[in-house]
């Protein structure tokens, strides 16, 4: 009997197993406060190298009172244990059309400050840290449409969010309904950000971030088709950035009025060891009302 060859994604997903585990906190603010006060020690020693993030500020966003989850996804080196990507998701609730609580108009949407030790990008884990934290949103709100909202301060980082929805906003062509979504959205979340000039979708991102576009300047004619947009929406400005609205999955009949189903274009199911620090993950939490 003969075995199919494992292809490349695979291959890599194998490697990473060996190196790293994953950690999962379904809901970080009914941690003991102690313990949420280390992690967040823990925390600020990664963002600290990308982010202008303070230990309080870190707090507030773990502990927001419009939260409808606080959803943490940890990466850990498996011989030292040492903290190599984070991922907090900021979980919100809001609903399209007033009075309906009918599931199709229902939408949950996230929020993913997402960082990874540089010595382990190239493995892909940036991807599986995403689809571990997008998967628990799906165990905990199956009954619901799924959008996700991200300030994209990097031309890579909004390549890799237009390529992997089929229905991704800003770009050169906007869907008006996933337009609406956004307006809608943006009276709900919180959006820790400064509109510049008339694009709604181009801000000033708070905290500041610490980049260096010099090669992509020197660069910018050989740029792929959405990173060269990226660098004419934003003029590769550290701490400018684009808010990407990318439509994740809608139930039949969403009041949207998009077609129901999937819409990232490749889900990559990670088969490697994630420890749940708070049990087995909660199914179909009931979402409250509005």
């Amino acid at each position: 009997m003969s075995a199919t060859a494992p292809n490349a994604s695979n291959q890599k997903m194998l490697m990473l197993d060996k190196k790293v585990y994953i950690e999962q906190i379904e809901e970080f603010r009914t941690l003991h406060f102690g313990l949420q006060d280390r992690l967040i020690q823990e925390f600020r020693s990664l963002y600290d190298l990308y982010f202008d993030l303070s230990e309080e500020h870190l707090a507030r966003i773990l502990n927001h009172p419009k939260l409808l989850s606080m959803i943490v996804t940890l990466a850990r080196d498996r011989k030292t244990h040492k903290l190599i990507s984070i991922d907090m998701i900021t979980v919100y609730h809001f609903v399209l059309l007033e009075n309906d609580n009918r599931p199709e108009n229902q939408y949950i949407t996230g929020h993913g400050i997402l960082v990874v030790d540089e010595n382990y990008r190239m493995n892909g884990l940036i991807e599986v840290m995403s689809e571990v934290s997008e998967d628990l949103i799906f165990k905990l709100y199956p009954k619901a449409n799924k959008i996700a909202y991200g300030f994209i301060v990097s031309p890579y980082t909004y390549n890799y969010v237009m390529k992997r929805s089929s229905l991704t906003i800003p770009g050169e062509n906007i869907d008006p309904k996933v337009q609406k979504l956004f307006e809608k959205m943006a009276e709900t979340v919180p959006i820790p950000s400064k509109r510049i000039g008339d694009d709604p979708f181009v801000m000033s991102v708070f905290p500041p971030v610490k980049t260096d576009f010099d090669f992509l300047h020197q660069n910018i004619d050989k740029l792929p088709m959405h990173m060269k947009y990226y660098a004419k929406k934003t003029g590769l400005i550290p701490g400018v950035g684009i808010l990407t609205v990318q439509v994740n999955y809608m139930l039949e009949g969403n009041t949207a009025g998009l077609p129901a189903g999937d819409y990232i274009k490749e889900r990559k199911k990670y088969k490697g060891e994630i420890r749940y620090i708070q049990g087995k993950p909660t199914f179909d939490k009931p979402i409250p009302k509005i």
